[in-house]
């Protein structure tokens, strides 16, 4: 057989299955299904079925068209204790694997539709204990009414007694005054909370996420997690009304240290 002829034979068979291999590689499925999202009312508790998780939640694939039977979650991570980040995972016919996530916040986090501790809880309570003690005052002094009243019966050993009373008067004061002077904070710098906006949006139901608008917060004794943990909000914000709701936000760090107070307008939408 001619040489040039085996030669001839064998570059065309080479292109036959070049051509054959380049089909193959272009017409196959490289793109993964897109996950999306319906609205989402629920709250996230631990140990939840997974049903509940996958609710409102659809997988649509380029060629396949819809694959949510395939939809499994593959994660659930904490933030800080008021949202976890659940992560899904969907999957074609060609094991193409696509991937979303999505922020629930955690069951009894915002109950009263408060996204955070609204500012003047803390000084009722303080009334409260202040009250206990003028009843405790009170009480007191009724107590001291009946001494002298026993002491007038007898004239030394109400002598007596006015001493005693007078020592322990003086004892208790030197005392009132150092748990005055220990209950002072100590002086430190204030935290440092910067802004890149002053709108955050949200979806009637969800609580805000304050990092769209917070760019940084530092201290000189606490880390990120505490300070955003110790955020206060003085206004209120109804989670299942939509409109826009002025507050004024701030954190405190565990020395009693405020932050400078920044205004911001909350938008619940539908």
């Amino acid at each position: 057989m001619d040489i040039k002829r085996v030669v001839f034979i064998i570059g065309g068979i080479d292109i036959v299955l070049l051509a054959v291999c380049l089909f193959l590689y272009l017409g196959k499925d490289r793109t993964p299904p897109v996950i999306s999202f319906g609205e989402n009312l629920a709250g996230y508790e631990e140990g939840m079925d997974e049903a509940l998780l996958l609710q409102g939640v659809t997988a649509v694939d380029e060629k396949d068209g819809d694959v949510s039977d395939s939809l499994l979650v593959e994660k659930i991570a904490g933030t800080n204790g008021k949202e976890v980040i659940v992560t899904y995972v969907a999957r074609d016919s060609a094991n193409n694997v696509g991937k979303a996530s999505r922020m629930f916040t955690t069951t009894g986090s915002n109950q009263g539709a408060d996204v955070l501790p609204v500012m003047g809880e803390g000084l009722e309570e303080g009334k409260g204990t202040e009250e206990s003690g003028m009843s405790e005052s009170e009480t007191e002094g009724e107590g001291e009414s009946s001494s002298e009243a026993e002491e007038d019966r007898d004239e030394e050993e109400g002598d007596d007694a006015n001493g005693e009373n007078a020592g322990d008067d003086g004892r208790q004061e030197e005392q009132g005054e150092q748990g005055e002077r220990g209950e002072e904070p100590q002086a430190g710098p204030n935290p440092v909370l910067e802004m890149n906006g002053d709108v955050v949006n949200t979806k009637m139901g969800t609580a805000p996420n304050w990092g769209q608008v917070i760019a940084a917060m530092s201290d000189d004794r606490d880390d990120y997690n505490t300070l955003y943990n110790n955020l206060k909000l003085e206004g209120h914000v109804d989670l299942n009304a939509a409109g826009e709701y002025p507050v004024r936000l701030y954190t405190v760090d565990s020395d009693g240290n405020r932050s400078e107070v920044r205004e911001l307008v909350v938008k619940v939408e539908e």
